[in-house]
């Protein structure tokens, strides 16, 4: 524990400040970038991940069963369905190390007749995207590989910019060649007529078949404007039962503080948001409802000190009271925002998709809260405290007039 006590209500202003001016800047990057990046679950349309990979293997079927090519693990798997039963052959990579290697293996089954468009390539960089597992036939089924191109986010932008209201994100390192694709909806349009325009731009740009479509999803008008609004609607209910909690279990001044230090804590993780053009999707919204969460319980513990200490010591001032309560709880908030870092920083460099946008969101998001906890919701508590004593002063002096 700290020998002295933190000076909290003496730093109150310098907090305050700091928090204004952060928040103006995210109003400032809101207007200049004209809104948020919204995600497919909030701007209605198609949203494709994709990947541009070299043509390695072109795989034909002359037969009359069912023959399915699938990628598990470490193999290539053939299975044919027939009357007399099921086939199933698997080329471990390990054993056909090459897109030439595979080509013999499969050549070798019956009826199946496979060319090797780049026989160098490695069979473990073989891709599994969008239509597999693949049902063969006599229309050749391309198998891609990934490779390290030298295709920029500004190559795709100019592949899909005869399209219109096109976004473009790169995933991952550069040298996956993996983006994020996201077209805005158009008028009678639907999700295969959408996947087909996207499909022959990138074509054109990149040649047949050199683009994999790892996902593909869809939002319509009605849904996005729905969920929309079910989000918002979360969030209000949530800070509304925060206050009604708090209000009950300590006073009105605590309650109010809390929740303004939780809508501080809001508008800073949308300010993070905005400034780094990060995703606002669904899971912004999970993780804009754990931080709140978060944020309550360190208030909520400094509050529940402060409610103790003035109990054991009412001469001292509301203002010492609150020094010393935060300064208890200090090392107790700090370890607890450190630990949960560490959990979450793994995920937020190494994972991908929803998950590191979930992480990235909820590392800024606990060290806002951290801040708010410790020095904007105590300052508040302060500020309404005192305003209430004022007024209840006033009160009864009109009485005794």
């Amino acid at each position: 524990m700290l020998k002295n006590d933190i000076p909290v209500i003496k730093l109150r202003w310098y907090s305050w400040a700091l928090a204004g001016v952060l928040l103006l800047a995210g109003a400032i990057s809101l207007i200049a970038f004209g809104g948020f990046n919204l995600g497919v679950d909030f701007e209605s349309g198609l949203s494709q991940r994709i990947q541009i990979a070299p043509v390695g293997l072109e795989v034909t079927y002359s037969g009359n069963k069912d023959a399915v090519l699938s990628i598990s693990g470490s193999a290539l798997s053939l299975e044919v369905r027939g009357d007399e039963g099921v086939s199933t052959t698997s080329f471990r990579f390990a054993a056909y190390p090459t897109a030439k290697d595979l080509a013999s293996a499969l050549s070798g089954v019956a009826q199946v007749s496979a060319t090797a468009v780049d026989g160098s390539l490695r069979s473990e960089d073989l891709l599994s995207g969008y239509g597999f597992p693949a049902t063969l036939s006599a229309t050749p089924t391309r198998l891609n590989f990934q490779s390290a191109g030298n295709t920029s986010i500004e190559d795709v932008r100019s592949a899909l910019s005869a399209l219109g209201n096109v976004k473009v994100q790169t995933v991952g390192s550069s040298s996956s060649q993996t983006f994020q694709v996201r077209l805005g909806i158009k008028d009678n349009a639907t999700q295969s007529s959408m996947e087909e325009e996207v499909k022959v731009a990138l074509a054109t740009h990149f040649g047949e078949g050199n683009v994999v479509v790892l996902q593909s999803d869809y939002i319509g008008p009605k849904f996005s404007a729905t969920l929309l609004s079910s989000s918002i609607l979360a969030i209000v209910v949530a800070m509304a039962l925060i206050l009604v909690y708090v209000w009950f279990r300590f006073r009105f001044a605590y309650a109010v503080s809390s929740l303004i230090a939780l809508l501080h804590d809001i508008l800073m993780m949308l300010t993070v948001i905005s400034l780094l053009r990060l995703e606002f999707s669904s899971t912004t919204i999970a993780a804009l409802l754990t931080i709140i969460g978060y944020s309550l319980n360190n208030t909520i513990v400094i509050f529940d000190r402060v409610r103790e200490n003035v109990t054991l010591n009412k001469e001292a001032s509301l203002s010492a009271h609150i020094d010393r309560s935060v300064t208890q709880s200090m090392g107790r908030t700090i370890m607890s925002a450190v630990t949960t870092l560490v959990a979450i920083l793994p995920l937020a460099i190494f994972a991908s998709g929803d998950i590191q946008l979930f992480a990235v969101n909820m590392g800024f998001g606990i060290l806002f809260g951290t801040f708010s906890s410790n020095l904007l919701a105590p300052a508040m508590l302060y500020w309404i405290s005192k305003a209430q004593k004022k007024a209840n002063v006033e009160k009864a002096v009109q009485k005794t007039e």
